[in-house]
């Protein structure tokens, strides 16, 4: 005689659904944590070695958001350009005073590099206001920045780290992946390479920096008030596999240096982004100079192979812990194949990889968002005052966020033919 409606009905539900249950005794509940979700916290928590973790059912977004919202109280905050718009979301909602650092780059990649602690460092003692980093490691693209150097300089000059991990929820768990980042704050998204459910991740804790009351009084906000116990149940399995089974991953890591071997052997024309420090998880093929990424996006289409994204200059292939040799070998052997029938090598300089790098604020985000706003064609734009984010997905990061004038930068990034801007 209680919630969900469907009871558990087999005539009504699928087998899934037989887990679907609500806060009943025993049961404990995600939003004060006593029981079985306690304990669950603890032992994710004792998996990447932090002080505490967080269950979010309503993904990275979520945590990011109550992060973000609890340290706004401490001071401006510096975020890295290429931050998830998650990130952004929260400076809108907090009103929050922010600087922007970018990562650095290198003309012959199409894509964001790592933060420089250095810079970081430099922009903190420019500015004493700012008391919170926000950084993305690794990124979309499996690059990883020097965690612990930023987390060196953030602490010396009195600030707060909070890393986006998202993709890294495999790191620190096989000796193939990098060490998990410890910051502050590091969220991780569980489903995206490890086989929790979509919409699963954590928020694990390394310090008393930013409050974790806090942290949990915004994840009431932001998270359903009825929190899915088939997804805590996803997490749960994850947590326990990778406690309990340290071979989970050996069949992955082995497909995954096999793989990358073969494909530094034997292409000719494309091209493996290999680095020592990045992550080995990504498949990360640059295509400039020899072919557009959304052809050989279609390519592997037509072999039976969906790829993560592909853009005009590469494509990125996500493995993750439910990938076999047999599944890896055949994208590798597949991409070869079509690389046979290529000509010419990688070549290319790119510019304005980071588009929200020189932002110039006219009015507040949230202002911006609440205004009069009217839709005008994107070659009338110049100079006027956007009144929506405008973001490439995946993975998300602004092209434009409301408040920002746009500049021609920006709308050379733009493919829409009408934008949103602040009337007047």
């Amino acid at each position: 005689m209680h919630m969900p409606g469907h009871k558990r009905n087999p005539d009504l539900v699928p087998d899934y659904l037989q887990k679907d249950i609500t806060e009943i005794k025993d049961f404990d509940n995600l939003h004060n944590p006593t029981g079985i979700y306690k304990e669950l916290e603890k032992d994710a928590a004792s998996l990447w070695n932090a002080k505490s973790a967080v269950i979010s059912v309503n993904g990275a977004t979520a945590v990011i958001l109550s992060a973000i919202m609890a340290a706004s109280v401490n001071g401006k905050i510096l975020i890295a350009s290429n931050c998830h718009v998650s990130v952004w979301h929260a400076l809108e909602l907090t009103g929050s005073s922010f600087s922007v650092i970018n990562p650095d780059t290198d003309p012959s990649l199409p894509f964001a590099l790592s933060i420089d602690p250095e810079k970081v460092r430099a922009k903190l003692q420019k500015d004493p206001y700012i008391k919170t980093v926000v950084i993305t490691s690794p990124t979309y693209e499996g690059v990883v920045s020097d965690v612990d150097k930023i987390m060196e300089a953030v602490h010396e000059e009195g600030a707060a780290l909070i890393v986006d991990s998202s993709h890294g929820s495999h790191f620190g768990i096989h000796d193939s992946f990098p060490k998990t980042p410890v910051a502050d704050v590091v969220i991780k998204s569980t489903h995206k390479t490890l086989h929790a459910p979509t919409q699963t991740a954590l928020l694990l804790t390394y310090s008393d920096a930013i409050k974790e009351d806090s942290i949990r009084h915004y994840m009431d906000i932001f998270e359903s008030s009825s929190p899915s116990y088939i997804l805590t149940a996803g997490i749960s399995r994850v947590i326990y596999d990778l406690l309990e089974k340290p071979d989970i991953t050996y069949a992955w890591t082995g497909a995954l240096k096999k793989c990358r071997k073969k494909l530094n052997k034997e292409l000719s024309h494309l091209k493996l982004y290999d680095d020592k420090n990045m992550d080995p998880s990504k498949l990360v093929i640059i295509t400039g100079g020899v072919m557009d990424g959304k052809e050989l996006e279609e390519a592997l289409r037509s072999r039976k192979i969906e790829i993560e994204a592909s853009f005009k200059t590469h494509i990125i292939a996500m493995t993750g812990i439910g990938d076999t040799e047999e599944s890896i070998l055949y994208f590798a052997d597949q991409l070869i194949d079509i690389d046979r029938g290529l000509s010419g090598t990688v070549s290319g300089t790119y510019e304005n990889i980071c588009p929200t790098s020189n932002i110039n604020l006219l009015m507040s985000i949230k202002d911006a968002v609440n205004s009069e706003s009217t839709r005008i064609p994107k070659d009338d734009c110049m100079g006027r005052i956007s009144a929506s984010y405008v973001f490439k997905y995946p993975p998300g990061i602004p092209v434009l966020i409301p408040g920002q004038c746009i500049t021609g930068e920006c709308l050379a990034l733009v493919s829409d033919e009408l934008l949103s801007v602040v009337s007047g």
